[in-house]
């Protein structure tokens, strides 16, 4: 707890922010996050208002649920329609395809459940032997090797997986790859981070010329990150940094 306290110090968040004054170049700057939980951290704490006027923090595609296309919605749909079990998180059966959301489907008799793991998927399939179980598999690099783990383990014959997952790297080269779109740099999330490791930017950062840093989710752990990219982008460089203290 003391440790939380720490990286949310008001005294030391001052001292982040002449920095930030201190190195922000004299044209404007626009950083792009690409997680919610950041976007949660900067808000909550008005982050934004320690900001130079010239540098902007965006935010990017943060939410695997959001992002996950009406092609794998509607094929989701048409398995619950068909008779199988569809199991999948709670978000995603609010998100609508090109007829209705699987809520909806749910309502008018198909059978989805929500489940908090893959793990969960797979009991409903021991319980339910004589019915297909489709697990809905959303999320980033944090939630595949749960799904990974899963299908590794022999699960029971009737149990499936209806893959959905993204990688952060290609959604930000993308992003880069997409005129008139103009970015100055990225904060890559900390979790997302420990399990593919820093290096996965390098080639990004070193094609587009775009510092990438890696922060947590406590906000000196982002005003941290944030320094380092103004501080990176003063050389007009790409870059891969990590600017994750412990607090994600």
């Amino acid at each position: 707890m003391a440790e939380i306290f720490q990286l949310r110090d008001p005294l030391l968040a001052q001292r982040f922010r002449e920095l930030l004054r201190r190195w922000a170049p004299d044209r404007p700057v626009r950083i792009v996050h690409v997680c919610g939980t950041h976007e949660i951290t900067i808000a909550q704490h008005g982050l934004r208002s320690l900001l130079p006027e010239n540098v902007e923090v965006l935010e990017g595609p943060g939410c695997p649920v959001c992002v996950t296309s009406t092609q794998d919605l509607d094929c989701a749909l048409r398995i619950a329609e068909k008779g199988a079990i569809l199991c999948t998180f709670g978000d995603m059966t609010r998100v609508p395809g090109s007829r209705m959301t699987l809520e909806e489907a749910r309502a008018e008799g198909a059978d989805v459940r929500v489940v908090l793991s893959a793990a969960d998927a797979v009991e409903i399939a021991l319980r339910n032997p004589e019915r297909p179980v489709v697990f809905f598999a959303v999320g980033f690099e944090t939630t595949a090797p749960g799904t990974a783990a899963v299908l590794a383990n022999r699960p029971p014959e009737n149990f499936f997986v209806l893959v959905s997952h993204k990688l952060i790297p290609p959604a930000l080269g993308a992003l880069l790859s997409t005129p008139p779109v103009s970015i100055d740099a990225f904060l890559a999330p900390g979790h997302v981070s420990t399990v593919i490791g820093a290096g996965a930017y390098r080639e990004i950062s070193e094609k587009f010329r775009v510092p990438i840093v890696v922060a947590g989710f406590e906000p000196l752990d982002i005003l941290y990150a944030l320094s380092l990219v103004l501080r990176q982008g003063r050389g007009g460089r790409g870059g891969v940094g990590r600017g994750a203290s412990g607090g994600g």
